[in-house]
C-alpha cells in the first residue's frame, strides 16, 4: 500500500521541529521525512570543494540553516526518543531520514577528510533511523565535478557504499540512493547496474520523479528500476524554465502524473511517496494544505 509522506524541507526554515511534525499530523500525512543536520561549521576542505550548484540545491529544498529542535549528527538516544514521541503524539511516524550534508561531503570525494566526514554522516543517519524506526536513510551516491570524473565517482562511491551496506543490514535500515542533480547516475539502466554491482538488498533507489525530466521520463525510470525502488519523492518541474528554478509544487509543472502512477502500480510499489517542495513565502500553511490536496488528487485520480 502506498503511504503519504512529507519532507521536512517543505516547512519554513524558521519553524521548529515540533511545529512541522504537528502540522504534518494535522494534515493527515502518514510519514515525516526528517533532515539530519550538523551544528558544526563546514570543514574548510569541504568549502574548498563546494560549488554554486551545490548551494543552489540547498536553497531550492528549503534546508539552509539549523532549525530549532533539529535532528543533528550525534543526536543522543534521548533526542531520538523525544522525536519518536513527538511524531507519535502528532499521529505520524518518521519514515525516512534525509540530509543535505552529502552534497558538501560526497562519498565520491578524493579528499580523504571530506569523504570520511560523508561516511560518518551516513553512519549517523543509519543509527538515527534505526533508533526512531525509519525504514530508509536517503543518501546521494556521489558527485561528478571538474575535479572528479564520472568513472572515478562511480568506482569510489560504489566501494564506499558496499562497505556501508554491511552496517545498513546490521541495523535493518535501507540506504536509498536518490537521483539528484549531481551529474551522476543519469540513466536508469546505469542506476540499476550500479545497485546490482553493490549487491545488497539494503541498498536501493529513491526516485525523485521531477529530477529526471531534463533527461528522461519518470515512469521509464520506475519500471526499469522496478523492485530496487525503495522510496519516491513527489514534486513538480516546469520544463520551460529548465533550471533549478523550474522545481515547483504538485500539479504546477510537467510531471506526467498519470504515467507515474501507472508505473508505480505496475512495479507494485508499496512504500511512501513523499512530497518535496519548498515552502510558500506567503501563507506557508495554506501551501502545505494545497500540497496535501494535490497529493491526494494524484493518488486517487491518476
Amino acid at each position: 500500500m502506498i503511504t503519504r509522506g512529507i519532507f521536512q524541507g517543505c516547512f519554513p526554515g524558521d519553524w521548529p521541529m515540533a511545529r512541522c511534525v504537528a502540522l504534518a499530523g494535522e494534515l493527515a500525512f502518514d510519514g515525516f521525512e526528517v533532515v539530519m543536520e550538523d551544528d558544526a561549521p563546514l570543514l574548510p576542505e569541504a568549502l574548498d570543494e563546494t560549488t554554486e550548484d551545490v548551494l543552489a540545491i540547498g536553497r531550492s529544498v528549503g534546508v539552509t540553516a539549523l532549525r530549532e529542535g533539529a535532528l543533528t549528527l550525534g543526536a543522543s538516544p534521548e533526542a531520538l526518543a523525544d522525536l519518536t514521541t513527538l511524531a507519535r503524539e502528532a499521529g505520524v511516524r518518521v519514515h525516512s531520514v534525509a540530509t543535505m550534508l552529502l552534497f558538501y561531503y560526497p562519498l565520491s570525494s578524493p579528499v580523504r577528510v571530506v569523504r570520511e566526514k560523508g561516511i560518518q554522516v551516513v553512519l549517523e543517519m543509519l543509527r538515527a533511523a534505526a533508533g526512531i524506526g525509519a525504514e530508509t536513510a536517503l543518501i546521494q551516491a556521489g558527485m561528478v565535478t571538474p575535479g572528479v570524473g564520472y568513472l572515478e565517482a562511480y568506482e569510489r562511491s560504489r566501494s564506499v557504499i558496499r562497505d556501508l551496506a554491511t552496517e545498513a543490514e546490521r541495523v535493518g535500515v535501507v540506504l536509498a540512493i536518490e537521483n539528484v542533480w549531481s551529474r551522476f547516475l543519469l540513466s536508469p539502466l546505469e542506476f540499476a547496474r550500479y545497485l546490482d554491482e553493490i549487491g545488497s538488498s539494503y541498498v536501493g533507489a529513491y526516485v525523485d520523479v521531477a529530477n529526471v525530466l531534463t533527461f528522461g521520463y519518470p515512469d521509464d525510470w520506475l519500471r526499469i528500476l522496478g523492485p530496487r525502488v525503495r522510496g519516491v519523492h513527489f514534486k513538480d518541474f516546469r520544463r520551460e524554465i529548465d533550471n533549478i528554478l523550474g522545481f515547483t509544487h504538485l500539479l504546477h509543472g510537467d510531471v506526467p502524473w498519470n504515467a507515474v502512477m501507472a508505473a508505480l502500480h505496475d512495479i507494485q510499489y508499496d512504500g511512501a511517496v513523499t512530497v518535496e517542495a519548498p515552502p510558500l513565502r506567503t501563507c506557508p500553511e495554506e501551501g502545505l494544505r494545497q500540497a496535501r490536496a494535490a497529493l491526494e488528487l494524484i493518488l486517487e485520480a491518476c
